[in-house]
């Protein structure tokens, strides 16, 4: 089972697949993470600068 020879091809495209997964989920979460990240930023550099504006 180790070695992928349980099931013949059908097994071994899914291991494949089981073995991607955590690279397919890191990059969707780093993602998520950055248009959160840039969107914090965008908001915080607007307020700063539509607050210097009333000074």
């Amino acid at each position: 089972m180790h070695f992928g020879t349980f099931g013949g091809l059908p097994t071994r495209i899914l291991y494949v697949f089981v073995g991607l997964s955590p690279l397919i989920l890191f990059i969707t979460g780093f993602v998520m993470w950055w248009y959160r990240y840039r969107g914090k930023t965008v908001v915080s550099r607007t307020v700063e600068i539509s607050q210097s504006g009333q000074n």
